[in-house]
């Protein structure tokens, strides 16, 4: 089968697609998928190019599977990762133990890899589950293995490109803007930034619904009318990445009450806490790369301004946006679709912000 493998960290380059032996039968709990989606997000970069924090590059290379590899006509074993996390199918196999899907089901991630019953689970807190699984992997490829827990039904009126970025590019930035119960209010200013990439052009949907006043900022001039498209009261660009001024002025000097960082620490700098509003909450949503965050204490200090972080989107943060997506109420962003081989070139493309929304191979 084909897949596109990473033998080392570095440019995108570095990705290589190949023929390899299809997986083993699955084992107890797991399922073998017949990839038709597979999206491309700034986890897979960060992996890729070895930027991931506390050296998770280098671990999961080190931990990754040797695979038999269609060597000049012969089969050789050879350690390498397969990335792609976010991935939808049908279900074509299942392990011992299986009962939650049967073959021919039609799944995707569903951030729902918890037990359920242990103590974390039962306060609420199934983001520290003790006995939870891994989340799908191996997606650049045609078949991957994964476990039961891990993937959910997709409804018949979701298609797979649709459904492969769900729980990620929707489930995430929808547990940021409500987590722990602070709904935005209709008065309320939000601001997202990175709000052209696959999670900030969601988020930004999802802002809209609230009835808050959404500001969206971007350092590429291109997308500024695509972000009104999608729900942007107003929209902040500037290339430097130092907005704040200009939300400033927007507000009449109140600032943002809410703000939504997709992007990344570095983005965190004087001028964005100096563009929070009294009492106002910052969100780091889902950032993995090895930047730090540089700012004036006493800006949040006199502010009562909350900093919070994010992980991914959970089952019940999944399950609400596939439900907003079957309502017509927010739309999944998917700029190009695109067959394996070229995966190296959309991996370029996403680095040098390029894409709007998600890019996605597909296998149909």
């Amino acid at each position: 089968m084909k897949a596109c493998v990473l033998f080392e960290t570095g440019p995108p380059e570095n990705l290589k697609v190949v023929e390899i032996k299809e997986p083993p039968p699955p084992g107890p709990g797991e399922v073998l998928i017949e990839v038709k989606a597979s999206a491309i997000d700034g986890h897979d970069l960060v992996e890729r190019d070895g930027t991931m924090t506390r050296g998770g590059s280098e671990i999961a290379l080190a931990n990754a599977r040797e695979h038999e590899i269609l060597e000049n006509g012969s089969w050789v074993r050879r350690r390498c990762l397969i990335l792609g996390h976010e991935v939808a199918g049908i279900v074509r196999a299942v392990g011992p133990g299986v009962t939650r899907h049967r073959v021919g089901d039609r799944v995707a991630p569903s951030g729902g890899g918890h037990c359920g019953v242990c103590d974390n689970c039962q306060t609420g807190l199934a983001v520290r589950c003790t006995d939870s699984v891994p989340m799908v992997s191996e997606g650049y490829a045609e078949l991957c293995l994964a476990p039961e827990r891990s993937v959910m039904r997709i409804p018949d009126g979701v298609g797979f490109a649709e459904a492969s970025i769900v729980r990620c590019a929707i489930g995430t930035p929808l547990r940021g803007i409500y987590l722990e119960g602070k709904e935005p209010k209709s008065h309320d200013n939000i601001l997202i930034l990175g709000a052209g990439g696959g999670l900030g052009i969601h988020a930004l949907q999802l802002a809209a619904l609230t009835g808050g006043r959404v500001i969206a900022s971007t350092t590429t001039e291109s997308k500024v009318p695509i972000l009104r498209q999608y729900g942007a009261d107003d929209v902040v660009c500037t290339p430097d990445g130092r907005f704040h001024e200009q939300v400033m002025d927007l507000t009449d000097g109140h600032g943002a009450d809410y703000v939504i960082d997709t992007v990344g620490g570095s983005t965190f700098n004087a001028g964005c806490s100096r563009g929070i509003a009294y009492s106002g909450g910052f969100v780091f949503v889902c950032q993995i790369n090895n930047e730090y965050a540089r700012f004036p204490v006493p800006w949040l200090f006199w502010r009562e301004a909350v900093l919070t972080g994010c992980t991914g989107g959970m089952y019940a943060d999944t399950l609400r946006s596939l439900r907003l997506m079957e309502a017509g109420r927010i739309e999944a962003v998917i700029s190009e679709r695109f067959p394996i081989e070229e995966t190296p070139k959309m991996h370029r493309l996403l680095q040098d912000r390029q894409i709007v929304g998600r890019s996605v191979i597909s296998f149909e």
